[in-house]
């Protein structure tokens, strides 16, 4: 994979300071970083890797989107997460050596970056302090999954499609005077998908959402969110 000509090393560490686990590292530890880093078209549909494949490296969304599923023994695929722009996908792997857990497929002609593990390995081994603010974003991560899971596990699907665009509104959001602006490049039935329901409870819960003030509807595709701390709120059930 090579690094087309207009894509520039500060680019890429703009991308890769956007990433919860590379938040805290220092500028010229990320410029490194980004330096190692080559980019690649996709069209729809590559397989960028099966569940059971050895661990290459992180992948990074610049454009386009990734699906990331499991197959069951009889085949029937579930899906586990569609990432979008800026998102990293299948990191975990990167920190522990094992395989991939689930595959990932691109959704759509996305461009990717990409960091082989080999010299993600020889960074954070030759800077402590690397290491230490990956453990930290990890930290942060792992807080953030607890909640995901306990809000998957007890609450009604409004708290679970809240808890979804939280998390959206945190990654992807834009600041204004009136809230926070994002834009929402997924159907109800992949929004189904994400938080392990029907397309017609989505449906009925975006209604709930939007009757109690929490969302409001901006186009097709754009939604303002008037007051995170509420919409927080409601994805823990109060």
């Amino acid at each position: 994979m090579e690094r087309s000509s207009n894509e520039s090393s500060a680019d890429v560490a703009a991308l890769l300071r956007r990433l919860p686990i590379f938040s805290e590292l220092d500028e010229p530890v990320i410029r490194q970083l980004a330096d190692r880093c080559v980019a690649r078209d996709f069209a729809v549909g590559r397989v960028l890797f099966a569940a059971g494949d050895a661990c290459r490296g992180l992948y990074v969304i610049e454009t386009g989107r990734v699906r990331i599923y499991r197959t069951s023994p009889d085949g029937k695929e579930q899906v586990l997460h569609i990432e979008g722009p800026g998102r990293p996908v299948a990191e975990l792997p990167l920190f522990d050596g094992g395989v991939y857990p689930a595959s990932a497929i691109t959704a759509e002609p996305s461009r990717l970056i990409f960091l082989a593990r080999d010299d993600f390995e020889s960074m954070y081994r030759t800077h402590p302090d690397v290491a230490q603010a990956i453990i930290r974003g990890l930290g942060k991560r792992l807080r953030h999954l607890v909640h995901v899971t306990e809000t998957l596990a007890f609450h009604d699907v409004a708290a679970r499609l809240a808890m979804l665009f939280v998390g959206y509104a945190e990654r992807a959001g834009t600041k204004t005077a009136a809230g926070i602006e994002l834009t929402i490049d997924r159907t109800q039935e992949e929004l189904s998908l994400e938080i392990g329901t029907a397309r017609e409870s989505v449906s009925r819960a975006m209604r709930q959402l939007k009757r109690g003030g929490l969302i409001e509807s901006l186009s097709r595709s754009r939604m303002l969110i008037p007051d995170v701390a509420k919409l927080w709120a409601r994805a823990q059930g109060r």
